[in-house]
């Protein structure tokens, strides 16, 4: 009798769901290409990168004047911690899974979009602005799109393929204003002190259009926090729950071995 059960239990059964494994390990193979890619962009940029600056001045700071690459760095620091939490062998995890959801929903996925957005516009409005012509041969176009395109595709699958838990908004719009604030001032010291204005954009306006340029963009980053959670909540109507374990079917009484 106990065959014959065992038997109409997997006909009457529901269909078999998807190995959440792959998933799983679907999702550690993307971390591991994604730590892979933005390791390869950080390091090409640091040691072979070599553009002719406008001025003597802009040799100063390297790449770290250019929010591309503040972004670009905290893309590899997100992705070198998801490898860390994929792969150490640490038991407990949970004060690293928060830092890396509050870090990828306040910081990591707005800035991806906004410089993302604030790239592309710029050029598609006047090229030399941003990504002149000159710079090109310099500058490889690969390098290009996985900084300025890219990157936000590796978010946007990161956001769908990993449920971070959101921060009160509260404490995500104080993480991004203290990113806005230690970067404008950062490209404000560089142009009062040295006279050197990260961007071409910078340079052609007027003392009186150039504070209302930063200060529309630092709040446009404000809006793009508020899309990028709208995105994550798509992405993530509600939080996933783990399925229960399943419970030993028990034998009543009544049943025995024929």
């Amino acid at each position: 009798m106990l065959v014959r059960r065992a038997v109409e239990d997997v006909k009457a059964g529901d269909k078999p769901l998807k190995p959440a494994s792959m998933v799983h390990w679907g999702t550690k193979l993307f971390h591991v290409v994604a730590f892979c890619t933005y390791a390869y962009c950080i390091y090409y940029s640091e040691v072979h990168l070599d553009i002719p600056q406008r001025t003597p001045s802009h040799k100063k700071f390297g790449r770290y004047k250019y929010l591309t690459h503040w972004n670009l760095t905290l893309q590899g620091f997100m992705f070198t911690l998801s490898c860390f939490i994929d792969f150490a062998p640490i038991r407990d995890k949970q004060f690293l899974k928060q830092l890396r959801d509050h870090l990828f929903l306040a910081l990591s996925l707005p800035t991806c979009i906004f410089v993302t957005g604030l790239f592309w516009a710029l050029y598609f409005y006047d090229r030399e602005l941003i990504y002149p012509r000159s710079l090109a041969i310099y500058y490889p176009g690969w390098l290009n799109q996985l900084s300025h395109t890219n990157i936000s595709f590796f978010a946007l699958l990161e956001a769908k393929l990993v449920y971070h838990v959101v921060p009160q908004k509260r404490d995500g719009f104080r993480t991004i204003f203290i990113l806005v604030c230690a970067y404008v001032g950062w490209i404000t010291y560089l142009g009062l002190v040295y006279d050197m204005w990260v961007y071409p954009v910078l340079e052609y306006m007027s003392p009186a259009l150039l504070p209302i340029f930063i200060g529309c963009c630092s709040g446009s980053i404000f809006v793009v926090y508020i899309i990028a959670d709208k995105i994550n909540h798509w992405f993530w109507p509600v939080p996933p729950t783990r399925r229960p374990p399943e419970q030993p079917s028990s034998v009543s009484e009544h049943d025995h071995v024929d």
